[in-house]
Formats: C-alpha cells, sequence, structure tokens
C-alpha cells in the first residue's frame, strides 16, 4: 500500500485533491494533509516513522514557506519521502527550484487525474522524473551543503545568497543597511569558512552542486 500525504495551501482544494488522488489509485492510503510547510516538515522530521508517507505532494506556493524551502529541509535530513511537487502556475516557473530542493518530479495542478496517479506512482518506484535526482542522491548532496555551511553566520549567508541572486556589491550593501567595504568583509569571511578561492567559487560551494 503506497501512503500519500498532501500539503497545499487552499483549504478547499485540499480535501478534492485528496479525494481525487484517493479514487484514481486504488489501494493507497492517504495519510495526513497540512495546508502550511512547517506543519509538513514537522510530521515527517518530528512526527515518528509512521507519520512519514511513502510520497508526499508538495504545493510550490504556501503561505508560511514556499515549497521548495519545506522539501529541502525534509531532504537535508531525510531521503524519505519521496516528494512531488505541484503547482498552479506553470511548470517550467518551479522546475529548477524544486530539482534543486531535492524533490524528485513537478507537475502542474491541470493535469488529469490519470497523469496525477501516473507520477506519484513514478516517484513512489524511486524513479525521479527527467531533470531531478533520486530522494537518496537529492539528501546526500543536500545534506553535505547544509554541513559545510553550518559555521557561516547569518550575515554571510545573507551576502551569500544575494551575490547568487546576481546582486552587485553596492545593491548588496543598500539591501543590507550597511556599508560595500563591510559586505566585502563578510564575503572574505565565508570564503575563508568554506575554503573557497574565489567569489564564485564561494557561492558554489554555498549553494551545492546541482542547485543552480
Amino acid at each position: 500500500m503506497t501512503t500519500i500525504a498532501i500539503v497545499d495551501n487552499d483549504r478547499f482544494a485540499l480535501p478534492m485533491l485528496a479525494r481525487t488522488i484517493g479514487r484514481a489509485l486504488p489501494g493507497a492510503r492517504i495519510l495526513w494533509t497540512e495546508s502550511t510547510g512547517s506543519a509538513a516538515v514537522h510530521r515527517c522530521l518530528v512526527g515518528g516513522v509512521t507519520a512519514v508517507p511513502d510520497v508526499l505532494v508538495m504545493d510550490m506556493s504556501l503561505t508560511d514557506m514556499d515549497g521548495a524551502e519545506a522539501c529541502r529541509r525534509i531532504r537535508e535530513a531525510s531521503a524519505r519521502p519521496a516528494v512531488l511537487a505541484i503547482t498552479s502556475y506553470a511548470p517550467d516557473h518551479y522546475r529548477r527550484a524544486a530539482a534543486d530542493a531535492g524533490a524528485q518530479g513537478l507537475i502542474g495542478k491541470d493535469v488529469s487525474p490519470r497523469e496525477l496517479v501516473d507520477a506519484i506512482r513514478l516517484v513512489a518506484t524511486d524513479t525521479p522524473m527527467e531533470g531531478f535526482r533520486t530522494a537518496a542522491d537529492a539528501h546526500g548532496a543536500l545534506s553535505a551543503t547544509a554541513r559545510r555551511n553550518a559555521g557561516l553566520s547569518a550575515r554571510e549567508r545573507q551576502v551569500l545568497e544575494l551575490y547568487a541572486r546576481n546582486l552587485g556589491t553596492e545593491e548588496i550593501a543598500d539591501e543590507l543597511g550597511i556599508r560595500p567595504s563591510t559586505v566585502f568583509v563578510v564575503l572574505r569571511r565565508a570564503r575563508l569558512k568554506l575554503g573557497a578561492s574565489s567569489r564564485a567559487e564561494a557561492i558554489r560551494l554555498f549553494l551545492g552542486d546541482g542547485r543552480r
């Protein structure tokens, strides 16, 4: 029996999605549903082994945190569950973010029940969609990145993230309310901690292989 959990911030769409999956996938069991990413993360990481589904269907647009962040937090800590991301936007809008966060696939909410079930069955067998990694491979990469970044301060993380978004030093200084010279000092500390010889290498190490 395949166990499934669903996260969707639309409280009206959530029970409808659960019914659709339940009817289209005989033998599957909906383990739980949640409307926030934080609740889903708690269920998967703190709720105990019986709370972890085989497949987590994760909406990419959540109110408390986006689906990619929720997926990343789960995947950094564990190779379970397999994550199938869903979105009401064009899938290409979130494809890279979902893959970088450790999901095993992404589909649009407008697919047919058959296509939804086929996608669930695929990731449930540890088979990622094209452009995605297996849960185990994603967990290995993301957990290694998390360990490497553990020594970075909050400010160092902010600066690296803003550089990764292609902001210039002056723009970062304005964004954080600090001097450009301070941005350089923070970057230098981050580089030393990561063992990076350049800003580009520091950003690559901070994001982790395959995240951008």
